[in-house]
């Protein structure tokens, strides 16, 4: 696989700050229910893979995730979200996050590096979010494949690992690796 290129190469990676409200299901790991910049977001978990190790040294879980965007609902929709107005539980988050995108050619294995606001339609995005909910600070590392296709899946754990390589003063464990839902079910109950 092709190095990525440096940050350099890309100017220097753009912080973006924006605030997201969940809409929690208790005791639900499997889908994420949120309002983000005028639309309702569904993720939902479609398959788990289990643990995977990579570089030797990291562990993260692997989970396969299909998401549904709806815009323009009525305002009845916009008051699940509103604390003060619901018995739903539900969570803002804060989050400041950065981003690298990288397009993956499925049949070559080439990987390039592209600024983050590029429209590819295969590839990684590597995201680190600093978190925080209810004035506690949290932070988050994430890898997303796209398409969600088999072609994928064996470029995937390659990109994850060329960006894991050099990540060597702390290791990523498996107890620490969790989907939002799960992580914030688990930090406010």
């Amino acid at each position: 696989m092709a190095p990525f290129l440096t940050s350099s190469d890309l100017g220097l990676p753009v912080w973006k700050e924006r605030s997201d409200c969940y809409l929690l299901v208790p005791g639900g790991d499997d889908m994420g229910i949120k309002w983000r910049e005028g639309e309702m977001q569904i993720k939902g978990r479609v398959s788990a893979s289990g643990p995977q190790v990579f570089c030797g040294r990291h562990q993260g879980l692997v989970e396969r995730w299909v998401k549904w965007s709806y815009a323009d609902l009525p305002a009845a929709y916009r008051r699940l979200f509103l604390a003060e107005t619901t018995e739903l539980m539900t969570v803002s988050v804060l989050k400041k996050r950065a981003l690298r995108q990288v397009r993956l050619d499925a049949l070559t294995a080439e990987a390039e590096e592209v600024r983050a606001e590029t429209s590819i339609s295969r590839g990684l995005e590597f995201e680190l979010t600093d978190l925080e909910v209810a004035g506690k600070p949290y932070c988050s590392l994430a890898f997303e494949a796209f398409p969600s296709d088999s072609a994928m899946d064996a470029v995937f754990i390659p990109a994850v690992e060329a960006f894991l390589s050099k990540l060597t003063e702390l290791a990523l464990t498996t107890a620490n690796s969790r989907s939002y839902p799960a992580w914030l079910n688990r930090i406010t109950a």
